[in-house]
C-alpha cells in the first residue's frame, strides 16, 4: 500500500504519548460511581466457554464500552464493532477481523447456491445468529449486558464459522428485585426514531423472575430512492423499521438451591433498506442507490439454559434452542419484468452441554462437552431469475479444556474439538431456457487443537504464549457467467499468539497486547471470473493493543492501535498474479483515541477519533477498488441524575466522505459505485429507569 497518510502518523504518534503517560502515578477517588471503562481485572468475558477476567485471557478480545451501548449513540451493532482495531467494517457484510473477510464464501448470490456459513460467528445469549447472502437484523442494542469480540479463530470453541472471529452478545438476566426503564430516541438520519422499554421483577420471591424487553426503530436510511414512471414504487425504498422483543423466565427452585434454568424468547423483524447499500460513484454524497431492494428479516428463537451446581469442584450446563428463520429480498427495477423476489426460511436446531469441574484455585480445572447442531432451509427466487433448492446440514462435537496449574507462576491450558460436519443442497437453476441442476454432498470430520502457556510475571501483569487452528468448511457454488457449478475445498489456519495483560495503578491503568501470526492454507477466495478459488498459502501477522488509564479523578484516556501486514504466497492456476498481494480489507493501521471528562458526578463528556488506513477490495489490490483511509470523530454529553440520563451526541462530527468499498465503471454500472460511511449524525435520548 502507499505510504501512510499524515492522519495516522498524528493519530499514531497521539496514542504513544498517551501510553507513556499512563505510567505516571494517577490518584482516583475509589468505588467513584463513573460511567468509567472498567479494568480487565474486572470484566469478565464468557466466549471461551468458561469465565475468566481479560486479564487472564490469553486471545485477543475487546469489550464494548457499556456506556456506548445505553446511550442510543450506536443504532446497530455494526457501528458498536466499527472502532475495534484490527477489525473492517463493511456495508451489509460481517465485519472483517485481521483481513480475514467476515463474509467469506457466503456472499450474496453465493449464499444460495451453496449455503456458506461466514467466517466470523455472531452469538446472541449462546445461540448462533444465521447469515444470509446480506448482513440484516442488527439493528438495535437495548437491554444488552456484554459484547465481547474475539479477533482470531474461535473454532475451539465454537466450531462452525469462527475461523475469522467471533461476537458474543449477552443480554440482560431477570432479577429478583423490581426494576424498569424506558427510553426515547432521535437522530436526524432524515427521521430516525427510537423507542425502547424493559421492565423485570419477581413472580414469586427469591425464586421466579421475570424480564421483558422491546425496542422500536421507526427510521430512514440516507439513501435517496429513485421512483421509475413506467413502474412506481408500492414501497418506500428508504425506509427502515424494527422490532425486537425479548421475554426471559428465571427459575431458581427453592427445593433446589444450585440449579438455574433461565426460559428465553425472542422475537425480532426488520424491514426496509438493510444490507449492502451502493451508491452511484458519479456524485457519492447524493446517495443515489445503484440497487433496489426491500429486505425482510423475521426470528423467532427459544431457548431453554440449565445451570446446576453438582458440588463445589463440578457443574453442569446445557442450552437448548430452536431458531425460526426467515429472510426475503424483493427488488425494484425499471419495469416490473426485471424484478427478482427471493425467499429463504431456515429452521435452527442448538444443543450444547458442558461438564465443568475444578475451581479458579485448583491444580486442574476445565470442562468437557457435546454439540449438536441442524439446520434446515428452503430458498426460492420468482420473476426475472428463477432458482429454488433445500439443505440440510448438522454438526455433531465433542470438546474440551483442561487447565493445569504447574505452580504458582505457571499454567498450561489445552484443548480440542472433534467435529464432523455434513451437508446436503440441491440447487436448480432456470438459465437460457434450460434448468441447470446440481448437489451438493459433503461429509467431513476434523480435529482443532488449542494450546496456551501462561506466566504470571507479578499480580498485575500476566503473560501468555499460544497457538490454536480454524477451521472453515468447502462447499460449491454456480457461476452464472459459465453456467457451472463447482466445488472448492475446506480452509484451514494455524494462529500463534503472544499477549501480555496488565493492570497498574490500582486498577485504573489497563493495558492488552496481543501480537500475532496467522498462516493459511487453502485460503477461500474469489478470483477475477467470479469463482470461488482455494489459495494454497498465506499469512498475516500484527499486534492488537488497548489501554485505558484514568488521569487524575475526572479524566480518562481509551486508546487502541492495530497493525497488519498480509500477503498471498502461492496461488493456483489462474490466481497467479495474487501472489505477492495484501489480503483484502487489511488495512496497516487502525487506530482509535478517546478521552471522558466528568465535569460533575452529573455531567460527562466523551470525544474518540477512530482511523481507518487505506485497504484493498479485492484480492488482485487493483488500486481503483482501494478504500479506508479515513478517521471519524465522535462526541457525546451526558447528563445522569438520580433516575434520569440524558445523552445528546454527533456521529462523524466533521463529516468526513470515508468509503468503505469502491468499485471501478462496468458494463452494469457505468459510473462505478461505493458505499460510505455515514454522514454527520445529530442525536439525542432520554432514559428513565425505575
Amino acid at each position: 500500500m502507499e505510504k501512510i497518510s499524515i492522519k495516522t502518523t498524528l493519530l499514531t504518534q497521539s496514542l504513544m504519548l498517551a501510553l507513556a503517560g499512563a505510567s505516571i502515578q494517577l490518584q482516583a477517588e475509589e468505588d467513584k460511581e463513573q460511567s468509567a471503562r472498567k479494568s480487565i481485572e474486572v470484566i469478565v468475558v464468557t466466549g471461551e466457554k468458561i469465565q475468566r477476567s481479560i486479564k487472564d485471557t490469553a486471545a485477543s478480545v475487546a469489550v464494548i464500552n457499556q456506556a456506548l451501548l445505553e446511550s442510543g449513540q450506536l443504532a446497530s451493532m455494526s457501528d458498536a464493532l466499527a472502532d475495534i482495531s484490527n477489525l473492517v467494517v463493511l456495508t451489509g457484510a460481517v465485519p472483517d477481523i485481521r483481513g480475514v473477510s467476515g463474509n467469506g464464501s457466503a456472499t450474496g448470490f453465493n449464499s444460495f447456491t451453496g449455503g456458506a456459513r461466514a467466517r466470523v460467528s455472531s452469538l446472541v445469549d449462546g445461540v448462533a445468529q444465521p447469515f444470509v447472502a446480506d448482513l440484516t437484523g442488527d439493528t438495535g442494542l437495548w437491554d444488552i449486558e456484554q459484547v465481547e469480540v474475539f479477533r482470531g479463530p474461535q473454532s475451539t470453541s465454537n466450531g462452525r464459522n469462527s475461523i475469522g472471529g467471533a461476537v458474543y452478545i449477552s443480554s440482560k438476566n431477570p432479577v429478583m428485585d423490581w426494576e424498569g426503564a424506558v427510553r426515547l430516541g432521535y437522530r436526524n438520519q432524515h427521521n430516525f426514531f427510537d423507542s425502547a422499554a424493559v421492565l423485570s421483577g419477581p413472580i414469586i420471591d427469591d425464586e421466579l423472575a421475570f424480564r421483558i424487553a422491546s425496542q422500536w426503530i421507526d427510521g430512514e436510511t440516507y439513501s435517496n430512492p429513485i421512483n421509475y414512471p413506467a413502474n412506481p414504487a408500492q414501497k418506500s425504498y428508504n425506509e427502515l423499521d424494527t422490532s425486537n422483543t425479548r421475554a426471559k423466565l428465571l427459575w431458581t427452585p427453592k427445593q433446589f438451591a444450585d440449579l438455574a434454568v433461565l426460559f428465553s424468547y425472542q422475537h425480532y423483524q426488520e424491514e426496509g433498506n438493510a444490507g449492502r447499500l451502493y451508491f452511484d460513484a458519479k456524485d457519492p454524497a447524493a446517495h443515489q442507490p445503484v440497487q433496489q431492494r426491500y429486505l425482510t428479516t423475521r426470528a423467532d428463537t427459544s431457548s431453554v439454559k440449565l445451570d446446576y451446581q453438582l458440588s463445589p469442584q463440578f457443574s453442569l450446563q446445557t442450552l437448548v434452542a430452536y431458531m425460526d428463520y426467515q429472510w426475503g429480498a424483493a427488488g425494484y427495477e425499471a419495469t416490473a419484468a426485471a424484478e427478482s423476489d427471493v425467499l429463504m426460511q431456515q429452521t435452527e436446531l442448538t444443543f450444547d452441554t458442558k461438564l465443568n469441574y475444578g475451581t479458579a484455585a485448583s491444580e486442574y480445572a476445565g470442562f468437557i462437552g457435546l454439540a449438536y447442531f441442524k439446520r434446515r432451509q428452503d430458498f426460492q427466487s420468482v420473476g426475472a431469475t428463477h432458482y429454488f433448492g433445500d439443505d440440510a446440514s448438522d454438526s455433531k462435537a465433542v470438546y474440551a479444556e483442561n487447565r493445569l496449574r504447574l505452580d504458582d507462576n505457571w499454567s498450561i491450558t489445552t484443548g480440542v474439538r472433534i467435529e464432523r460436519e455434513q451437508q446436503q443442497r440441491d440447487f436448480s437453476m432456470l438459465m437460457r431456457g434450460a434448468w441447470v441442476n446440481a448437489q451438493l454432498e459433503q461429509g467431513k470430520t476434523f480435529t482443532l487443537p488449542k494450546l496456551v502457556l501462561q506466566y504470571q510475571l507479578a499480580d498485575h501483569t500476566t503473560l501468555s504464549i499460544s497457538a490454536r487452528q480454524g477451521y472453515n468448511a468447502g462447499g460449491g457454488a454456480f457461476n452464472g457467467m459459465t453456467t457451472a457449478y463447482y466445488y472448492y475445498d475446506s480452509e484451514q489456519v494455524n494462529t500463534y499468539e503472544l499477549s501480555s495483560r496488565s493492570v497498574l495503578q490500582s486498577g485504573n491503568t489497563s493495558i492488552s497486547v496481543n501480537v500475532f501470526y496467522n498462516d493459511f492454507s487453502d485460503y477461500q477466495a474469489l478470483s477475477s471470473t467470479r469463482t470461488i478459488t482455494n489459495i494454497e498459502q498465506a499469512h498475516s501477522y500484527g499486534l492488537e493493543l488497548e489501554a485505558y488509564t484514568m488521569l487524575g479523578n475526572d479524566w480518562q484516556l481509551h486508546s487502541s492501535l492495530g497493525l497488519l501486514e498480509s500477503k498471498i504466497d502461492k496461488a493456483a492456476a489462474g490466481f497467479e498474479q495474487a501472489v505477492g498481494n495484501e489480503l483484502n480489507s487489511a488495512p496497516s493501521v487502525t487506530a482509535c483515541l478517546g478521552l471522558s471528562y466528568w465535569l460533575t458526578e452529573q455531567w460527562k463528556l466523551d470525544i474518540s477519533s477512530n482511523y481507518v488506513g487505506e485497504f484493498y477490495g479485492d484480492l488482485n489490490n487493483t488500486a481503483e477498488r482501494s478504500a479506508g483511509d479515513y478517521v471519524l470523530t465522535r462526541a457525546s454529553v451526558n447528563y445522569s441524575a438520580d433516575s434520569w440520563m440524558l445523552s445528546a451526541y454527533v456521529n462523524n462530527a466533521f463529516d468526513e466522505a470515508g468509503m468503505t468499498t469502491r468499485d471501478p465503471a462496468s458494463p452494469a454500472y457505468p459510473n462505478g459505485y461505493v458505499a460510505m460511511v455515514n454522514p454527520r449524525t445529530l442525536g439525542a435520548s432520554v432514559t428513565y429507569r425505575f
